[in-house]
């Protein structure tokens, strides 16, 4: 189990690449244990995403928001983050980067909870928008209302975006292995996600 101090490290070395300060690879432990403890950071996230799965199912938001059994999410996204690690070990071997593999571990297991609470963020914004107006009729929609809500669909978009260029970063500098391969980190990410949702939605 990962100390305070080294948990607060980790976090004010995903804050430092957060504004693409690199030393922020320095307050990780790219070590084979040290990797191995920073799976501890899925026991922080799993209350956000819990946070998210419950908003991303109440009130208007629901409407657009594909429905989804709350444990299935929970542990299926606990299962996508470990298949997403395995499918990079592979990766990066073939890269011929395995050396740097440990460090990218523990930097991407502790930047999950800061883009966890972007995207607790984003579905909270997507959940007042969704208050607001009819998100399945925005045309329709007018006034302040609809310009408030409108605003708040702009900004959940932009810190999607940023959600994947933050994680595109943190696998560019910790694996340092080109551009392709962080590349293929985000579109993993990505594909599991929906692939994720779909059974989900095939289970409801």
């Amino acid at each position: 189990m990962p100390s305070l101090a080294e948990i607060w490290r980790a976090l004010r070395g995903a804050w430092r690449l957060l504004f693409l300060d690199t030393r922020g690879l320095a307050d990780f432990d790219g070590t084979r244990s040290g990797g191995l403890r920073s799976f501890w950071a899925i026991a922080a996230v799993l209350p956000l995403n819990i946070a998210i799965i419950a908003i991303d199912a109440l009130g208007p938001s629901s409407d657009v928001l594909p429905p989804h059994d709350a444990a299935f999410q929970v542990i299926g996204s606990i299962v996508a983050w470990l298949l997403l690690l395995g499918f990079i070990y592979g990766l990066v071997s073939w890269y011929g980067r395995p050396e740097r593999y440990w460090l990218f571990v523990a930097t991407y297991n502790w930047t999950q909870i800061p883009l966890a609470v972007a995207v607790l963020a984003i579905v909270a914004l997507v959940f007042a928008a969704g208050g607001l107006v009819d998100l399945n009729d925005l045309e329709s929609a007018s006034g302040g209302t609809a310009l408030v809500a409108g605003s708040a669909l702009l900004v959940a978009a932009a810190l999607r975006f940023a959600v994947y260029a933050y994680e595109w970063y943190v696998a560019w500098v910790s694996l340092d292995a080109g551009v392709a391969l962080p590349i293929i980190v985000v579109l993993l990410d990505i594909v599991l996600g929906l692939g994720l949702d779909k059974i989900a939605n095939a289970m409801a």
